[in-house]
């Protein structure tokens, strides 16, 4: 990669001169050398490095549910009973390794206080020195990691993050030549990664930067309260056989006073990403010809949104726009709820025996349409390297591929549950649970190495959570008769400038847009308008950016 990239102009194709000046750094003081390089990091035209093999990890356990290459997760309706280590020897060589992460919960203990922590240290045989920020800050504080100059050893990154893609073309290690095709199998906990998980980190100029933190392709589900569901008649646990009118009038008789029908409200812009699809809308673009076409401007879009504002006036979702969906669902006053099929374990653990906990499935839409499901890309965010010596790059990645530990092994136990005796003790069925210690605190999520890596998520809930092996064998079900009517994004795993730099201004245009047609502040006569500064505003052109690289994706 050219060296004339300058750390000025990455900062500037960031878009965080404004919040660098927050941080009282400035441009001038981070540029190293002139303007940019100008170089096109995109992959058309480029020789594209395969993909990483997909190998199972051979000492991982067989779930009693399996998965598909469609998108269903493994399902595991008891805890394995014969642990094994996932890697053979301990990956590090005492040295400090440098860490940027994140978290969307609280902030860790000192090191020194933190004993999965200490736990992990010994087991990697490195010292962690973890720098973990909140998840809403992130934008923010990679600003500020950026403007210091020095990067970190290991870096974890989200999709969303404005245009990185220069900075870790620049200043990141490509991947390639310890990643790509069968080279991967020195890494075998990566190498069992599913390939939809690297496939949503993309190629940079036809090379590998990114490990992937896998997530369920399965995406936004609109979970239900079963035994709400029947008594307003309108639990069909079967796709397109119960008619939106059926379902609307069921939402109705589950609304009013404290009763909620859909807890999902204006923080979601109103399930747009569960309902939509039920009217056939595309996700994100169609690919016709080669030509990519925003969801948008489709009919069925239009349709989905039209809904979302009919069932507000009929007062199915909360009034109160700071309304707890979460709380309000597992406590049994609203009736669904609409989010990323990953809630699943912390919904059925709240819920223990509140309430029977099933998946609504897409209705028969007026429009005639199919009814559809958005996939997720099957990752949201990745971990990038700081460039180094070959042999520090393995070491890194050795770290990488012990976090990746499937489910069912040892390092998977440990980085999830912790240490027994310190942070758990073994159910009925030899399954952990975690005591307060752990919950309080002491975890992996507050030290935010879940976005670092991890092995595939599967479908497992611990003996403790009542019905567990019944509630996981629903959600296999339902996943396996969701993934046949699933939509797939076109643009994961291709790359557009302007999609990198404006997806955000984008994004949340588009939701206020939602919520102003559901709230009654606009009308639906106003989309057309609404469409047209969406493509004024960096959506045609990132579609044309997509469609050249959608050409070159398919010669690979």
């Amino acid at each position: 990669m050219s060296s004339a990239i300058s750390r000025r102009s990455v900062l500037q194709a960031l878009g965080i001169g404004t919040v660098l000046a927050a941080t009282g750094a400035s441009l001038t003081a981070c540029s190293s050398s002139g303007g940019g390089s100008g170089k096109a990091l995109g992959n058309a035209g480029k020789d594209l490095a395969p993909w990483p093999s997909y190998i199972p990890h051979p000492d991982a356990p067989k779930p009693e549910l399996a998965p598909t290459e469609k998108g269903v997760q493994p399902g595991f309706t008891s805890y394995p009973k014969d642990l094994k280590q996932s890697v053979a020897e301990k990956p590090g060589d005492g040295s400090k390794v440098k860490v940027w992460t994140i978290t969307w919960g609280a902030p860790p203990k000192s090191k020194a206080k933190h004993k999965l922590w200490q736990a992990l240290n010994k087991e990697l045989g490195v010292d962690l020195e973890l720098t973990v920020v909140p998840g809403m800050e992130a934008a923010q504080k990679f600003a500020a990691l950026v403007a210091g100059g020095e990067l970190p050893d290991i870096i974890a990154v989200s999709s969303n993050l404005p245009n990185s893609t220069e900075l870790i073309a620049a200043k990141c290690q490509d991947l390639t030549d310890f990643l790509s095709g069968d080279a991967i199998k020195e890494f075998p906990n990566l190498a069992a990664i599913p390939t939809y998980a690297w496939k949503a980190g993309g190629r940079i100029d036809g090379r590998l930067f990114k490990c992937p933190v896998e997530r369920p392709r399965v995406g936004h589900v609109v979970s239900a309260n079963v035994e709400l569901m029947k008594s307003a008649g309108i639990w069909v646990p079967e796709i397109g056989k119960l008619t939106v009118e059926d379902y609307t009038a069921g939402l109705k008789e589950l609304s009013g006073g404290k009763k909620v029908a859909m807890g999902g409200g204006n923080a979601g812009a109103y399930c747009f990403n569960s309902i939509v699809p039920m009217f056939g809308a595309p996700h994100a673009f169609s690919v016709k010809n080669g030509k990519f076409e925003t969801q948008l401007g489709t009919d069925e879009f239009k349709a989905g949104v039209e809904q979302l504002a009919a069932w507000y006036k009929a007062g199915v979702f909360p009034k109160n726009p700071d309304y707890d969906s979460a709380s309000g669902f597992r406590s049994g006053q609203a009736a669904t709820i609409s989010g990323p099929s990953i809630g699943f374990a912390g919904d059925a653990t709240a819920i223990k025996d509140g309430f029977t906990l099933d998946v609504v499935r897409p209705f028969k839409p007026a429009n005639g349409a199919r009814p559809g499901h958005w996939f997720s890309p099957g990752a949201d965010y990745f971990t990038v390297l700081k460039k180094a010596p070959k042999d520090r790059i393995k070491l890194l990645l050795r770290v990488l591929d012990y976090l990746a530990a499937p489910f069912g092994t040892k390092e998977y136990e440990l980085i999830t549950y912790g240490v027994e005796g310190t942070h758990f003790e073994r159910g009925e069925d030899g399954s952990p649970v975690q005591n307060d210690f752990a919950l309080n605190g002491d975890n992996k999520d507050t030290l935010g190495v879940g976005f670092m890596a991890c092995g595939q998520q599967v479908l497992f809930l611990p003996s403790a959570v009542p019905g567990a092996a019944e509630a996981v064998k629903r959600r296999h079900a339902f996943q396996t008769e969701i993934v046949e009517v699933g939509l797939s994004d076109p643009t994961v795993g291709l790359t557009s400038t302007t999609w990198n730099a404006k997806f955000n201004e984008l994004n949340l245009f588009k939701e206020d847009e939602i919520k102003a047609i559901v709230q009654g502040r606009k009308t639906l006569s106003d989309w057309a308008s609404m469409v047209k500064q969406w493509k004024a505003k960096g959506g045609d052109k990132a579609a044309e950016e997509f469609a050249k690289e959608y050409e070159a994706a398919q010669k690979a």
